[in-house]
């Protein structure tokens, strides 16, 4: 059986870093695939030769568009139907909120500001993720 496929859009190489240290720590074999930018991401997860990934965590702000785009893109086309999709962001803003909660994200994490909380909340998050997965 081939390791769980973990979507990661985010533009910023430290979160990445810390998004990989938080899988590692959860003892979890995860395949880790990182999009950068919206346009990128969209095409990728379009992609009808490409295998579905088993869950998503996007960043909100992202370059070249919001994470929002791609999650009403990803609604949109119906090809990512029940891969649980969650929110990793620094926007505490109710409008995103709010949106979030209309696309139906599984979980919407506010990028913790102490290290362990983030290893914490973003291990917990993705095991959750992958669990519903399957």
């Amino acid at each position: 059986m081939s390791a769980p496929r973990l979507v990661l859009i985010e533009d910023n190489p430290a979160d990445v870093l810390l998004v990989r240290e938080a899988i590692r720590e959860t003892g979890l074999t995860v395949e880790l695939i990182c999009y950068p930018d919206v346009p990128e991401a969209i095409s990728a997860l379009a992609n009808e030769a490409d295998p579905l990934p088993d869950a998503i965590l996007i960043d909100l702000n992202l370059p070249r568009g919001e994470g929002i785009t791609v999650i009403q893109a990803l609604r949109a086309s119906g090809r990512l139907e029940g891969v649980p999709l969650a929110i990793l962001t620094s926007s505490q803003s109710p409008r995103d909120l709010e949106q979030a909660q209309k696309l139906q994200v599984c979980r919407y994490i506010h990028k913790p500001s102490t290290l362990q909380q983030f290893m914490d909340q973003v291990g917990g998050a993705i095991t959750e993720l992958l669990g519903a997965a399957r």
